[in-house]
């Protein structure tokens, strides 16, 4: 008989049946860190709602679904995952059905899956149960021993970096900076992206801060007008230790095609190695349709592993 509940954390034998799962799903994956980061906080999250399904015990699926905060407070993102000795039972089925009433319960209106490969038997599991297709996404690793971080700044633009807090005079230039994204390949996901204002980068800034995430940010500012017109930034988590996720990237309309998001990019690499050198690898996503940004990548050594989609549907 199939038994599914909230994972205790308290619960050993809750947290052993979970973690077979995940090892199962990913056989590199070392059981003391899958174990310790069910207890680690993701500051992505306002909460992390984990469901177990166990047979006689032993752990069949899991599921694991993020809350996200602010405009997106009616969003989940998570996965579902069957252990491969109890596939096509109906484990993943019955999880879907558990975890939406926990999450309705909680305000949400939509769950999404943002990592599922791109063709394979999750993607057509999940269109027959309702998901739609909402982006494709190309997944790249860049090993930094083997980052190629030559480009510079082209004439009339300078680079300046920082940690955390953006200088005062640069404020407005990069609210609007960030605000341009907004014009990027699209999705159909039911993720908000917010408003860019000096207001709103000052509030994420202290919402990193507080959830202790190291954010870097590189920028272009056009030596002319003292703006900065492009802007990339890596949010190194206190989890992080070898391995840590891009964050954004953006250059301004009016100075797009002059190599200033390879410029931003190469010399956050640059940093990153010279200034953390435990970091070995930086995974990045990126909307299929951005090919000129899957190119800047390639051109500073990121290889792509990895072609996902996201699903979305209502709960």
């Amino acid at each position: 008989m199939l038994e599914i509940k909230p994972l205790d954390l308290d619960d050993e034998a809750a947290v052993d049946a979970y973690t077979d799962v995940r090892l199962a799903e990913d056989p590199t994956s070392n059981r003391a860190w899958a174990i310790a980061s069910l207890w680690e906080p993701n500051p992505d999250f306002s909460e992390v709602v984990r469901l177990v399904a166990r047979r006689d015990g032993a752990g069949a699926g899991i599921t694991s679904a993020g809350l996200l905060s602010g405009m997106n407070s009616r969003l989940a993102v998570g996965t579902i995952t069957v252990h491969p000795e109890h596939r096509r039972q109906g484990v993943g089925t019955a999880l879907l059905e558990a975890l939406l009433p926990e999450l309705r319960a909680r305000g949400v209106d939509a769950f999404e899956g943002w990592g599922v490969t791109k063709g394979s038997a999750g993607e057509l599991w999940a269109s027959a149960r309702g998901f739609r297709l909402a982006a494709s996404r190309t997944l790249q690793r860049l090993t930094l021993t083997d980052a190629t971080a030559d480009a510079t700044a082209p004439t009339g633009y300078r680079l300046e970096q920082w940690i955390g807090t953006t200088p005062e005079h640069l404020l407005a230039s990069v609210a609007a900076t960030r605000q341009s994204m907004h014009d990027s390949p699209g999705t159909d996901s039911a993720r908000q992206e917010p408003e860019w204002t000096p207001q709103e980068v000052r509030a994420d800034e202290a919402e990193a801060r507080a959830a202790g995430v190291e954010q870097r940010v590189v920028v272009a500012v056009e030596e002319t007008t003292g703006l900065v017109v492009a802007l990339t930034d890596v949010p190194i988590h206190a989890g992080d230790s070898t391995d840590t996720f891009w964050g954004s990237t953006a250059v301004t309309p009016a100075h797009r095609g002059r190599g200033l998001g390879l410029a931003v990019k190469a010399h956050m690499v640059r940093w990153l190695r010279a200034d953390r050198s435990e970091l070995e690898r930086v995974d990045t996503g990126t909307d299929a349709a951005n090919t000129h940004m899957i190119r800047v990548n390639e051109r500073l050594g990121f290889v792509t592993h990895r072609e996902v989609v996201v699903v979305s549907r209502p709960c």
